[in-house]
Order: structure tokens, then sequence, then C-alpha cells
């Protein structure tokens, strides 16, 4: 089919903690991406970020926004990339 060298997409879980205030929150969240460690997920995916970082906070929120990906799970390929995008 012409894909085979294609990179996966994964669906996983995630735990993040986001802080509000002076107060540390964690939460499981699911993230779709083609990257599977935390790292990668924070420095490379901004639309996965942005997401979480709308989905926690809210877009009324006025204080400085901050996310960290703690920890990665139940990590399943459900696709693959399109040649565009590589």
């Amino acid at each position: 089919m012409g894909n085979e060298g294609l990179p996966n997409i994964y669906y996983m879980s995630a735990e993040v903690a986001y802080k509000k205030g002076k107060i540390i929150h964690r939460r499981t969240v699911w993230v779709v991406s083609r990257y599977t460690t935390p790292a990668d997920i924070m420095a490379h995916d901004i639309k996965t970020m942005s997401r979480l970082d709308r989905d926690l906070y809210g877009k009324a929120y006025k204080g400085k926004r901050q996310v960290i990906l703690r920890e990665v799970s139940h990590v399943k390929a459900v696709g693959k990339v399109n040649r565009i995008a590589v």
C-alpha cells in the first residue's frame, strides 16, 4: 500500500500535572500523538499540548498556564501519518 515506512499515530492515556494558583492538580487524560514519550510530546506536539491546556484551564483562565506530562501509559497504535505530514 506504500505506507509501511511512515510513522505511527498513537492513542495513549497520560498523567498530567497542572498548577492553578498555588495548588498542583493531577489528572489522567487521553492523548493522540505520533510521539510516545512525555518529553517528545511536550517539545514537538504543539497541537496536543494546546488541547490539554484548553481542556484543563478553560478559555477564561487569566493566570500562568503550566501543563506537564508526567507519565504515559496504555499506548495503542491507531494508524499511520499522512505522507504529506512527514
